[in-house]
């Protein structure tokens, strides 16, 4: 049997990136899936390859920072499965490139930037939580889960925006399970590190790829299936002990100290 037969689950963000990886891998498992993103047009493409390939899901569509538009997804989502909903995957987040150009260093930061990013990267994932957790409570079992980021862990040169919005989501993490997890409801955080599709690869700066592969310890960059993986054991039952989990999926570069690439080449090169 698959691992998420007869689950019913939303994923955020799921048209495109680890949402659509997500999405098509629940799918293959047996759940249902509700694709939900901004863009009905980019979501009902998600949904349509589900189903070409056999799958079951509906697309949904609203402003993942409005409170009321994601009232909406959810009972879209409740009315075309029974009322039924077992997983939910927040993993919707400001990345678009024109935004992320702006969340610069925190003096030259604009206050907007802030404002949207905390809205659709920590308040969209409380408000879905908040309104599918009854449901999940109703029928005493169900899995949370929130797509982390190292930016949330560690300090940068610019994204003060992007990296406090991922560290509000590992404590909004914690702070669901240990108010829901006597009611059945588990809720754990994946830590993503640096994931590339594979048309982005293709497109990806050869030199700024490279910079990126030597702090990882992994001989090579993640891609949106590898965390799409860790979200399958987080939604299924394989994972009924785990939850206020940071479930790294980064290629450990978040576990080593900042000098670990240059001390590599060190010991390469014999010189330590």
């Amino acid at each position: 049997m698959s691992r998420l037969e007869g689950k019913v689950a939303i994923v955020t963000g799921a048209g495109s990136g680890i949402g659509e990886a997500t999405a098509h891998a629940f799918a293959r498992e047996g759940a249902k899936v509700i694709a939900a993103g901004r863009r009905l047009e980019t979501v009902e493409r998600v949904a349509a390859a589900i189903k070409a390939a056999g799958g079951e899901a509906i697309a949904v569509a609203g402003d993942l920072g409005s409170e009321s538009d994601i009232k909406a997804m959810v009972a879209q989502a409740l009315d075309a499965y029974g009322g039924r909903i077992d997983v939910l995957h927040n993993n919707a987040a400001i990345t678009a490139p024109d935004v992320m150009a702006r969340d610069k260093d925190l003096i030259n930061l604009d206050v907007e930037v802030w404002d949207r990013i905390q809205s659709v990267n920590l308040r969209g994932p409380m408000l879905f939580s908040k309104y599918v957790a009854p449901h999940l409570i109703k029928q005493g079992r169900g899995s949370i889960i929130m797509t982390g980021s190292g930016r949330g862990i560690l300090g940068e040169p610019e994204y003060p925006s992007y990296g406090a919005s991922k560290a509000g989501l590992t404590n909004l993490t914690r702070n669901i399970a240990a108010q829901y997890g006597k009611k059945g409801i588990r809720c754990n955080i994946i830590i993503v590190g640096f994931v590339l599709s594979e048309t982005a690869r293709e497109s990806f700066p050869e030199r700024l790829r490279k910079i990126i592969e030597r702090h990882h310890l992994t001989p090579y960059i993640g891609s949106p299936e590898d965390v799409a993986s860790a979200a399958i054991f987080l939604a299924s039952e394989e994972s009924r002990f785990v939850t206020g989990h940071e479930l790294f999926v980064d290629g450990g570069i978040c576990s080593h100290s900042a000098a670990y690439a240059d001390f590599l080449e060190l010991h390469e090169e014999g010189v330590i």
